[in-house]
C-alpha cells in the first residue's frame, strides 16, 4: 500500500498534475499521507503539504515527526496555520502553537475563535511532559442532579466536537470530580434517573502535574480508554485518552533507543551527512577517550604482557564479553525504569539480582575460557588467569550495567544516556584494569 501511494505521488509530481495530486491525497488516511511525506526532501515535502486542505493538513501535521515540523511549519503562511489550528483538538492545537515562533503563535491565537484561543492558552501553561501537556479539554461533564435525558441531549448537541467519547464525567459543586458514567451505562439507564445514581468511581484520576510516563504506565496497568484530569483542588479540567498515551509510549521508547545508540530521531528523517556526523561524533570522542585510557592501563601493565605474551590473545574476547553483558544489564534496567517495573525502592534488589546473574554467567563462561586457554597454550597458569578474568569481568559488567542507569535516575538524568557508548566505554576501562590486574597478581603468586 505504502509503495503504491509513493509511486502514484511521484507520478503526479513528475507530470506536474498537482491539482489531481491534491484530490488524490484528500481520499487518503492522514497517517498514510504522513508516512509518504517523511522520506521526501524538504522542498517536495512542503510542496505536497501545501496541496492539502486546511482540515486534512491539520490531521496530517500531528502524524509527522519533529524533524518534518521543522521543515514544514516554518514555511506555512500564518493564515493557513490559523485555519489548521482551528480544526484541531485542543491538545494537538497547543502542541503546534507551542512549536511556532512567539510572533506567529501570538498571531494564530488572535486569529482563531476566542474560546479555542482560551483553551490553547490554558494548555500552554503546563509542561510538555506532564499530564497537563497531553490532556485535551474537549469532554462531556454532567452535574450530579442532571437527568440522563438531559445529558444525552447535550451529547447530541456536542456532535463531533468531542471525539472518542467513552465516559461522561460527573461533577459536584465547583466542578469537583465525583465519578464517571460509561456510555453503555448511560444508554441503559432510565431517562429520568439522576447522574449521581448511575455514576461510579473513576478507576484512575490523573493529577494535572503528573509525569506523562507515569500516566502511560497507569493506563497500561488498568487497561483504560480514558481518564479524567484534575487540578490541585480536585476540579475536573480535562481528560486523557488512550491515543494520547500511545503517543507517549512510542515517543519514550524511540527516545530511549536513540539515546542508547548515541544519536536521535533527527538522523532517521534527515539525509544530511552533517546531521549524522554532528549527532554521532560526540560519542565517538567519548569512546576515543575511553580507548586511550584503556591503552594507557595496558601500557602500565606491559611487564606482565612481556612475560606471558599468550595473555594478549584473550584480551579482546574478555573485553567484548564484558561489554555485551553490560549492555544487556543496562538495557533491562533502562526498560524496567521506563515501564515502572523498576522503582527507586527496589535498587538493592535489582543490583543483587544482576550481581547473581553475572556471577552465574561468569562461572560458566570463565570455566569454558579457562579450559580453552589451558589446552591452547598448554599452561595451567594462563588458564587460571583467563578463567578468573572472564568471571570477574562478566560479574562486574553486569553489576555496572545495572548500577549506572539507577545512578543517573537518582541524579535526575535520563537513564537511557547511561547505555550504549557510556557503558561500553566504562566496561572497556574496567575490563582492561581487571584483566591486567589479575594477570599481574596471579603471575607473581604462581612464580
Amino acid at each position: 500500500m505504502k509503495n503504491l501511494i509513493a509511486r502514484n505521488l511521484q507520478s503526479f509530481l513528475d507530470s506536474g498534475r498537482l491539482e489531481e495530486l491534491g484530490r488524490y491525497l484528500e481520499d487518503l488516511h492522514p497517517a498514510d499521507i504522513a508516512e509518504i511525506l517523511e522520506p521526501l526532501n524538504p522542498e517536495t515535502k512542503v510542496q505536497v503539504f501545501g496541496l492539502l486542505t486546511s482540515e486534512k493538513a491539520s490531521e496530517v501535521i500531528v502524524e509527522l515527526s519533529e524533524t518534518s515540523w521543522n521543515q514544514v511549519l516554518g514555511r506555512v503562511p500564518v493564515e493557513r496555520l490559523s485555519e489548521m489550528v482551528a480544526e484541531m483538538d485542543s491538545d494537538d492545537a497547543a502542541d503546534v502553537v507551542a512549536y511556532l515562533p512567539d510572533e506567529d503563535a501570538a498571531t494564530v491565537l488572535k486569529t482563531i475563535e476566542p474560546e479555542d484561543s482560551a483553551e490553547v492558552r490554558q494548555l500552554l501553561l503546563y509542561d510538555d511532559d506532564t499530564a497537563g501537556g497531553i490532556m485535551q479539554l474537549e469532554l462531556i461533564r454532567a452535574k450530579e442532579d442532571e437527568t440522563v435525558a438531559e445529558v444525552i441531549a447535550r451529547i447530541r448537541e456536542a456532535g463531533d466536537d468531542v471525539q472518542d467519547l467513552s465516559y461522561v464525567f460527573v461533577v459536584g459543586d465547583n466542578d469537583r470530580l465525583r465519578g464517571q458514567a460509561s456510555l453503555r451505562r448511560l444508554l441503559l439507564a432510565l431517562p429520568h434517573q439522576r447522574m449521581r445514581d448511575i455514576s461510579e468511581e473513576c478507576e484512575l484520576v490523573v493529577d494535572v502535574h503528573e509525569d506523562q510516563e507515569q500516566v502511560a504506565q497507569n493506563f497500561q496497568k488498568y487497561d483504560l480508554r480514558s481518564a479524567p484530569v484534575v487540578d490541585e483542588a480536585g476540579r475536573l479540567i480535562g481528560r486523557i485518552t488512550v491515543d494520547d498515551v500511545f503517543d507517549v509510549i512510542f515517543e519514550e521508547v524511540d527516545e530511549d533507543f536513540m539515546r542508547m545508540a548515541g544519536t536521535s530521531e533527527e538522523e532517521i528523517y534527515s539525509d544530511k551527512i552533517s546531521n549524522a556526523v554532528r549527532l554521532r561524533l560526540p560519542w565517538l570522542f567519548v569512546n576515543l577517550l575511553g580507548g586511550l585510557v584503556s591503552g594507557y592501563l595496558m601500557w602500565i601493565f606491559r611487564v606482565a604482557l612481556q612475560d606471558v605474551l599468550a595473555l594478549i590473545t584473550f584480551i579482546p574476547v574478555t573485553m567484548a564479553l564484558g561489554g555485551s553483558v553490560g549492555m544487556q544489564s543496562s538495557t533491562i534496567v533502562v526498560r524496567g525504569l521506563a515501564i515502572g517495573r523498576v522503582v527507586p525502592g527496589q535498587v538493592l534488589r535489582v543490583m543483587f539480582k544482576e550481581l547473581r546473574v553475572g556471577l552465574v554467567m561468569g562461572l560458566v563462561i570463565g570455566l569454558g575460557g579457562a579450559l580453552l586457554a589451558r589446552f591452547w597454550h598448554h599452561r595451567m597458569d594462563i588458564g587460571l588467569i583467563v578463567g578468573l578474568a572472564m568471571l570477574s569481568a562478566i560479574t562486574l559488567s553486569s553489576l555496572l550495567g545495572a548500577m549506572v542507569p539507577l545512578l543517573f535516575r537518582r541524579l535526575g538524568v535520563d537513564p537511557a544516556l547511561a547505555s550504549g557508548p557510556f557503558v561500553t566505554t566504562c566496561n572497556d576501562m574496567i575490563g582492561v584494569l581487571n584483566y591486567m590486574g589479575i594477570a599481574t597478581l596471579m603471575l607473581r603468586l604462581l612464580a
